[in-house]
């Protein structure tokens, strides 16, 4: 439990209910070795070795008052602490939805700062057992050699690179694109987005993970897209294969990328034109996909790289609760400087990106539906 605790008045409901883990609630090592918790809607969560001591107790069937009582009574040394820190972390697992009563409600500017920190996807599942597919390709790579195969996927983004720059740089003769051209490049992008997604559920199965299921939505709850559920990643050990499993994606687009550049350095007129036109949106679905203010494959690559567990979770709440001035939850109190100044630089250059991104994608559309109207 943290050193430094911020006490709060104490709520009605720790004197009356007794607690215990929620039915359904998993205790597994996940992601780094870590001690998590599991709720039954598949929320990860991590639980420090204090804090499973806690919950351990809770299996005797105590309330929060009984429960503080205990404690104080086993490690009188650490009252003062125990009595201001406890609380707020029962308060804590109940709106984590791992105890046996329904979540606290929330206030106004809590709900504000939830949305806020949400995966803000509508999602719409249409294959409930991805892994049904993924599994022969999986199977097949089980095979290779690790290393050379690892070689092969960074190979793909060295090569792949240096042709767009070439393509997007050199004479492309017609610049005018037709509105066949368009249409047919975004027949293409809905058959590389099947692929792109395909392939994260490929490295999920090969790392043997089943991805919980897979399908389209609407980000912002507005903006069409697919995806394949990698909720479970937490439950992989490795931090390589977790890498491994966010990048194959965006390493996918842009092995299309050079694919599509190396077509219109070869071609001419038309054909050259339609190339790049593919290659544009490539980049542009690449560039969206590694925004790291949303859960994207950039995001959650960085996160596995550092070994971090809900990075974005964490950091954006850090940065609401302070700006809304509301008092921090218990696992955010006791974090170094270090972290906190981590959190503010991720979200100022999340949000940075996500600027630069939107207005690089704008400008895009704008000069295509010039060149289509004249």
């Amino acid at each position: 439990m943290p050193s430094s605790p911020e006490t709060v008045a104490p709520e009605p409901w720790l004197d009356t209910e007794r607690l215990r883990m929620r039915d359904g609630v998993e205790i597994i090592t996940g992601a780094g070795g870590r001690t998590m918790l599991v709720s039954p809607a598949g929320r990860y969560l991590n639980i420090s070795p204090s804090g499973l001591a806690i919950l351990r107790h809770l299996g005797e069937g105590m309330t929060g008052a009984e429960l503080v009582a205990s404690l104080t009574e086993r490690y009188p040394e650490q009252e003062e602490q125990i009595r201001g820190v406890l609380p707020n972390f029962l308060a804590d697992l109940r709106r984590a939805s791992v105890l046996n009563l329904d979540p606290l409600p929330a206030t106004g500017t809590e709900r504000a700062i939830r949305y806020g920190r949400l995966d803000l996807v509508k999602r719409f599942p249409l294959v409930r057992d991805p892994s049904r597919y993924a599994d022969p390709v999986a199977g097949v790579l089980r095979r290779l050699p690790v290393r050379p195969l690892a070689a092969l996927l960074l190979a793909v983004p060295v090569v792949a690179i240096p042709l767009v720059v070439l393509a997007l740089t050199s004479s492309a003769g017609s610049t005018r694109p037709a509105a066949w051209m368009v249409a047919a490049a975004v027949a293409v992008m809905l058959g590389e987005v099947v692929v792109h997604e395909f392939c994260h559920a490929v490295a999920m199965t090969y790392n043997r993970i089943r991805p919980r299921n897979a399908g389209v939505g609407l980000m912002l709850y507005l903006f069409p897209m697919a995806y394949v559920d990698r909720t479970d990643t937490y439950r992989h050990e490795g931090r390589f294969g977790r890498v491994l499993i966010s990048l194959v994606g965006p390493i996918c687009d842009l092995g299309f990328a050079g694919v599509w550049s190396l077509a219109a350095l070869n071609t001419s007129g038309d054909a050259s034109l339609f190339f790049r036109i593919l290659v544009g949106f490539q980049l542009l679905a690449v560039t969206a996909n590694l925004n790291p203010l949303f859960p994207s494959d950039g995001y959650h690559a960085v996160e596995a790289a550092l070994g971090a567990i809900n990075m974005r979770g964490r950091a954006l709440t850090y940065v609401l609760h302070r700006v809304t001035r509301k008092p921090l939850p218990l696992y955010l109190r006791s974090i170094p400087r270090r972290a906190r100044v981590g959190y503010l630089c991720y979200f100022a250059v999340s949000l940075l990106y996500t600027l630069l991104a939107a207005g690089l994608i704008l400008l895009n559309l704008i000069v295509l539906a010039i060149g289509l109207m004249s």
